[in-house]
């Protein structure tokens, strides 16, 4: 069943000329940062240099306790001697000025506003999943230029709070987590062939493209349906979305999975007042930082350790783990919520080595589970992934709980 459907902006929202966007917002975010910047005596030529580079930097990047933003205003520093705050107090005050004049090399698609709206009301959550090379105020100005930016999104992807970038499958695994769906509950809209369906549709999500008509050079096209945004609007209508068939879970889709979880919670880690980490809204759960040492602590002695169990003996017998603490009962005192989290990035690192050099019949070696039954290791390692989920989900909701207090 759908839950959420993700859009990419450029080309399926909102017509754009990308190399000429490209070209134009370059020239002229590089002209005015040398005229901002004149002591460092850079040319607007090598601005636009060191912009580019960080930019290819957060697409190599695979560290997912490191927003797209952090990547790129260190290696920008490095290239510049421009401190990062500095230029992006810049880059934010630049797109709300200057960056207007590229308005007129866009235009907005009539069905956008209508089509989210109709999601909305659907009750599914709507998802503005664009590359993340740009930070939110360049992504908000193109959103209203696209006439949707006042519209109620789940979440709108952006260089601050993305740990990933396309074509990475990790960043449709991160927006995932972040939304609290899994890949089969979600739908990816997008024109980007390599960019947003391929690597969609290998997370095992649905996807819907958006066919400019151009060439595709042979590529084969691994969506479900494809068409204008219209079209999809249609397809929507027609109850289309309730006629999906989920994607098979596979052994491959697991890197890319249980990487982007970590990167999902390192992004709510980052949106969060230091002083909510012992904070408890509701007496009957966890604190954040409970929720961070129970992720570690279970990765540590309980999801690895199980699916090693499950690869080196003949169908083995699983029973479940010992209850989890009660809230408040450890003393947590002295200890730091993003040291926990960088710990439990460590133990998933062992994880990710783990199923990285198992061969491949080893998925379907099986287990019998207390409470599930007959399984599979493949099964135990998704399962993995979705008890990410629901502790993310949990952290979440703790998060906003305690911005009410």
């Amino acid at each position: 069943m759908i839950k959420a459907v993700l859009l990419d902006m450029d080309d399926t929202l909102l017509l754009t000329d990308t190399d000429l966007y490209v070209r134009r917002y370059m020239g002229l975010l590089s002209q005015e940062a040398a005229q901002q910047f004149p002591d460092l005596k850079l040319t607007a030529q090598q601005i636009a240099l060191a912009v580019r580079d960080s930019v290819r930097g957060s697409v190599a990047n695979f560290d997912p306790t490191r927003s797209n933003l952090d990547i790129q205003g260190e290696i920008f520093h490095e290239l510049t001697g421009i401190d990062a705050q500095t230029w992006y107090r810049f880059v934010d005050n630049f797109h709300q000025e200057s960056h207007e004049s590229l308005r007129e090399i866009v235009r907005p698609i009539p069905n956008a506003r209508p089509l989210i709206e109709r999601l909305r009301q659907m009750g599914l959550a709507v998802v503005i999943a664009t590359n993340p090379i740009f930070t939110r105020s360049a992504i908000y100005r193109r959103l209203a230029w696209a006439g949707v930016d006042d519209l109620d999104f789940a979440f709108v992807s952006s260089s601050e709070n993305v740990h990933f970038t396309k074509p990475n499958a990790q960043f449709y695994e991160e927006i995932l987590a972040r939304v609290g769906v899994e890949a089969d509950e979600a739908i990816m809209v997008g024109d980007g062939i390599g960019n947003d369906i391929i690597p969609a549709r290998q997370v095992g999500m649905n996807t819907f493209w958006i066919d400019l008509g151009l060439p595709t050079d042979g590529t084969t096209v691994p969506s479900d349906a494809a068409g204008s945004l219209a079209d999809f609007e249609a397809y929507v209508a027609a109850g289309s979305l309730n006629r999906l068939q989920p994607l098979p879970r596979t052994s491959e889709q697991l890197h890319a999975r249980l990487m982007g979880n970590v990167g999902a919670i390192f992004g709510l880690a980052d949106t969060m007042k230091p002083q909510f980490w012992n904070m408890r809204p509701d007496p009957n759960e966890w604190s954040p930082l409970e929720i961070a040492y129970h992720l570690r602590e279970s990765e540590r002695t309980v999801q690895r350790p199980r699916l090693q169990r499950i690869a080196a003996e003949d169908n083995p017998f699983i029973s479940p783990p010992r209850t989890p603490f009660a809230p408040a009962s450890l003393d947590l005192s002295g200890e730091d919520g993003y040291a926990i989290l960088q710990e439990f990035w460590n133990e998933r690192c062992k994880t990710l080595n783990f199923i990285y050099e198992l061969p491949t019949e080893a998925w379907t070696r099986p287990a019998r589970h207390s409470v599930f039954g007959p399984t599979t290791l493949l099964e135990m390692a998704h399962f993995t992934a979705r008890h990410d989920h629901l502790h993310i989900t949990q952290f979440c909701q703790t998060i906003g709980r305690c911005n009410e207090t």
